[in-house]
């Protein structure tokens, strides 16, 4: 996969990087470890602590993937394609750069193209029924379209570079309106901001933007990094709330800077995760070597931290091995980029003990927040998930779709009731969007939830002494 510098720099997110909160703790409604429930709730403060010991669920009695998608869409190389030829109308040329997906409450899938500057609408059989947008300044056109959020029942948001204006479309692709940022006064109030900052679109017209200044010396050689960055939740009036200092991702600086001295390799596994959504709507943040997940209201109040027992999980001699043939595939650009063999970009690099906890989130549309992460298998990949209840409650794992990126920034992904969607790459750099049904069978979620409100409120529930 030649030429995928862009790519990997693409890869940026932030890690939060205090370790706790401050405040004395104290017993909370909840579950102890010992009982049957399995996790225990207490106070920091005003914030909720929910520590999970164990899944409500044991293996084999949760929900399931399928293990072959139901829904296929690309696989032909994609590429920019010329107006009013056949490659414009065959969806197998149309996934490429995709920057966002979602499913609509018809079934029918909406496919964000940053290459192609276009929203495309297929029907759940694969025909495409839509095409929105296309490149250009004008209303309902696209410079760079950077994202795509999807208000349901009947609303699509594209959300273009560089702050130019977010435009509003009906899921019959009408232009319903365009709202312009005004990034002047959001770099005023947010330090660090810049026309390349990127956001990630919130509720009531509110979004999350990534600031920070620049760090004041370079990063040593031989040694992995995590440059600083700042989040803010911005509103509709511009008014800032910090949600942290966090850090990018986790760069490998090599030891040998002869050629280059701003030669980096992104390692692509320690990265900072943020999903939304849920009702009320949160906003999830997980710091990928951390088993704890901050959720924050939709004003930016922290209100809970989401906590697993788990323990790490080995790097194995097969696992390592089949990370670093990928990361040496993603990373054959940076070669003749740095002007670097890939041994002297990798000498030194120091191999890891245990897998990064979290490697992805998700919310799906009832609220279930999904955790992707590492399994004991050998593969290298992230290859399951842990799903848990709007309350925090750890309710299960569903194994499936190992891909090393999954639900971030540069291969987003949509989960509702029914559909995993996910941004998939064979070994040429080939996209498709791939649908696995989910099958929910197995545990039952409005009992896991309601079970779990029950044992935090219920007098008669096991919990820790107040």
């Amino acid at each position: 996969m030649g030429g995928n510098a862009p790519f990997e720099l693409a890869l940026v997110a932030a890690v939060l990087a205090s370790a706790g909160v401050a405040g004395c703790d104290r017993p909370s409604p909840g579950a102890d470890a010992g009982s049957p429930a399995g996790f225990t709730v207490r106070d920091s403060g005003d914030i909720e602590i929910v520590e999970n010991h164990a899944p409500e669920y044991p293996p084999g009695q949760f929900w399931t993937l399928d293990a072959e998608p139901e829904i296929v869409l690309g696989g032909g190389g994609g590429g920019e394609a010329p107006p009013g030829g056949a490659a414009a109308q065959d969806p197998a040329q149309l996934i490429w750069q995709v920057v966002g997906v979602a499913r609509l409450e018809d079934g029918r899938v909406a496919v964000l193209s940053q290459g192609n500057h276009q929203l495309y609408l297929f029907e759940p059989s694969g025909e495409l029924s839509s095409v929105i947008g296309g490149r250009g300044e004008g209303p309902g056109e696209f410079d760079r379209p950077q994202l795509l959020q999807y208000l349901p029942p009947d609303t699509l948001v594209v959300w273009d570079y560089w702050f130019a204006p977010a435009s509003y479309f009906d899921t019959g692709g009408a232009l319903l309106r365009e709202r312009s940022i005004d990034l002047l006064k959001l770099m005023a109030r947010v330090p660090g901001t810049t026309a390349e900052s990127h956001v990630i679109p919130f509720v009531n017209g509110s979004f999350v933007v990534l600031g920070g200044e620049e760090p004041a010396s370079p990063p040593p050689a031989g040694a992995f990094y995590r440059p600083p960055v700042d989040l803010a939740l911005v509103d509709s009036t511009y008014t800032a709330r910090p949600l942290g200092s966090w850090a990018v991702w986790q760069l490998w600086i090599p030891e040998t800077t002869a050629h280059r001295d701003d030669a980096f390799l992104m390692i692509l596994l320690v990265d900072q995760h943020i999903a939304t959504g849920g009702d009320p709507p949160s906003i999830y943040i997980g710091d990928g070597d951390r088993n704890d997940i901050y959720q924050f209201s939709q004003d930016g109040s922290l209100l809970r931290i989401i906590r697993r027992a788990a323990g790490p999980v080995p790097v194995t001699d097969r696992g390592h091995q089949s990370w670093l043939a990928t990361l040496e595939s993603l990373n054959e650009g940076m070669e003749s980029a740095f002007g670097m063999s890939w041994e002297e970009l990798t000498r030194g690099m120091p191999r890891r003990e245990a897998y990064p906890a979290v490697a992805g989130l998700a919310v799906d549309a009832d609220g279930h927040l999904w955790v992707r992460e590492w399994s004991p298998a050998e593969t290298g990949m992230p290859d399951q998930w842990s799903v848990f209840s709007p309350e925090g409650r750890w309710l299960g794992v569903v194994r499936g779709v190992p891909e090393l990126f999954l639900c971030n920034r540069i291969s987003p992904c949509w989960v509702d009731r029914d559909f995993l969607l996910a941004v998939r790459r064979d070994e040429l750099g080939v996209e498709r969007v791939e649908g696995y049904r989910i099958r929910r069978d197995g545990g039952a979620e409005s009992s896991a939830t309601r079970n779990f409100g029950t044992a935090a409120r219920d007098p008669a529930s096991a919990r820790v002494p107040p």
